[in-house]
């Protein structure tokens, strides 16, 4: 029925965004991150250098290893900060916008003329009306309607089911601890 593969769509779309947040930095690399990665392990061989030198005889190595780490380091703040760009967010929040508004946009384009369920008016009485939109009989559910009510019910039940998950796992902790 119409009701229920809407609802599943909707659902569908919800989870894949769910799924995209959590795993997109492990998906794409914002621009410049080799760059800091290879800052970082250029820190980290400086340090180890500088550790191994820092003895009264081998002063002046360790001094001028100081100075390329501390310049080492202000290069590396600043490539992170650049790698953390605005286009990267920029790009991930229109994909998930996309797969928000492509599952539920389909099924208004394909379900627009027709009804998803009749009931009884006296059943839906206070909203028999906002309902019924668009251009419905009274006491029927019209599509946007309906993917509103599912899109609520979605987030309600995620939100339940993480809550859940979530409490779970704080569980686990405090009986490790």
């Amino acid at each position: 029925s119409i009701a229920v593969g809407s609802f599943l769509v909707v659902l569908v779309c919800k989870l894949l965004t769910l799924m995209l947040e959590r795993v997109w930095p492990s998906i794409v690399r914002p621009p410049g991150v080799q760059s800091v990665i290879d800052l970082a392990e250029e820190v980290k061989n400086l340090r180890q250098q500088h550790k191994e030198l820092n003895h009264p005889d081998t002063f002046v190595q360790a001094s001028k290893i100081k100075r390329k780490l501390n310049a080492t380091e202000l290069q590396l703040e600043r490539a992170k900060k650049e790698s953390a760009s605005i286009s990267h967010n920029h790009n991930k929040n229109f994909l998930l916008a996309v797969i928000k508004a492509l599952g539920p946009g389909l099924l208004v384009i394909s379900w627009w003329s027709k009804a998803v369920t009749e009931l009884s008016p006296s059943v839906l009485w206070p909203l028999a009306g906002p309902l019924a939109f668009p251009a419905h009989k009274p006491g029927t559910i019209g599509i946007l309607p309906w993917i509103f009510i599912c899109q609520q019910c979605v987030d309600r039940l995620l939100e339940l089911g993480l809550g859940v998950v979530t409490g779970a796992e704080q569980l686990k902790t405090t009986w490790k601890n």
